[in-house]
């Protein structure tokens, strides 16, 4: 197995199954403190944040502070040439001639990151583009999921709760999927689900609990919806609540990407349950990421 990445990742589809398991691999040797060296003093990784971020954003730091890679950060306009109307594409672009080893870019779908895959030298890493995709909140979803249920995830069902169809995390577990040969199945109000054939849906919650090994809440992004959902209404039916979870298997697990709405996708106790992984979702979140950039620096030396 090559111990190396050498091209862009914005989506899931375009790894194949050996980079996956390269990268979770070398997250178990980060983990294991196997490697902790800084491999690359002196080098810098462009961080451009167009969205906000608190998990994705912080844990591409710390991945890069854990390197030796200095971290060249761009939060949002303020500050920037963007304020004085500079195009997202030029700022990239202007960024990229700086030469850092790598662009880490989260974004909206107005910018297009295969374009500009096309344009610059150095490898792209989607840090979440509009609702198209999310591929490193995916693979440290599914390296949390490993963790509890084994290396292979083969058959293992995750029911996806929630406003599905504005989630860049859920289309990127529709292709991670198809590669680690897990089963997704969605459930929530109809209106915030899209139809994909290949996809079963459940109506009702405790039904789609019965069915699954393991559980994740999306957040309700009604800034994206013409029509407001009543969010006491989406607790009573689709809320993961001390009584909803009893549905659960109990060997199952209760996942979320982030950022929590308490008392609508998840009431608090339950973040305090013992089956909540969603701290931990957030500790290997940097593993993966470190993993990602160990194994993309690799690839370009």
């Amino acid at each position: 197995m090559s111990s190396s990445l050498s091209r862009s990742l914005i989506e899931i589809s375009s790894l194949h199954n050996t980079e996956i398991e390269l990268l979770f691999s070398v997250a178990d040797q980060i983990s294991a403190g196997k490697l902790f060296e800084p491999v690359a003093p002196g080098q810098t990784g462009a961080l451009l944040f167009f969205e906000a971020s608190t998990r994705t954003r912080m844990s591409f730091e710390t991945a890069c502070a854990r390197w030796g890679v200095h971290a060249l950060r761009l939060e949002g306009k303020t500050g920037s040439s963007l304020e004085k109307g500079e195009t997202f594409e030029d700022t990239v672009l202007n960024v990229a001639a700086m030469n850092p080893s790598f662009l880490v870019i989260r974004s909206g779908e107005d910018l297009d990151l295969k374009g500009l895959q096309k344009k610059v030298s150095m490898p792209i890493i989607n840090g979440g583009w509009g609702g198209k995709g999310h591929p490193t909140q995916a693979l440290l979803d599914a390296y949390t999921l490993r963790q509890h249920f084994g290396k292979n995830l083969k058959g293992l069902k995750l029911l996806i709760v929630g406003d599905v169809r504005h989630s860049r995390v859920a289309s990127s577990h529709i292709q991670l999927a198809e590669k680690l040969n897990y089963e997704i199945a969605f459930c929530g109000p109809e209106e915030f689900l899209p139809t994909i054939d290949s996809v079963r849906v459940f109506n009702s919650l405790s039904d789609g609990m019965k069915w699954c090994d393991a559980v994740m809440a999306l957040r309700v992004q009604l800034e994206r919806h013409a029509e407001k959902y009543s969010l006491s209404a989406y607790r009573k039916q689709f809320g993961l609540t001390d009584q909803s979870i009893q549905a659960l298997g109990a060997h199952g697990v209760i996942l979320h990407p982030g950022p929590v709405n308490q008392g609508t996708e998840m009431d608090t106790s339950v973040l305090g349950n013992s089956r909540c992984r969603v701290l931990q979702q957030v500790s290997n979140g940097v593993l993966i990421r470190q993993s990602l950039i160990y194994t993309t620096l690799q690839g370009g030396s």
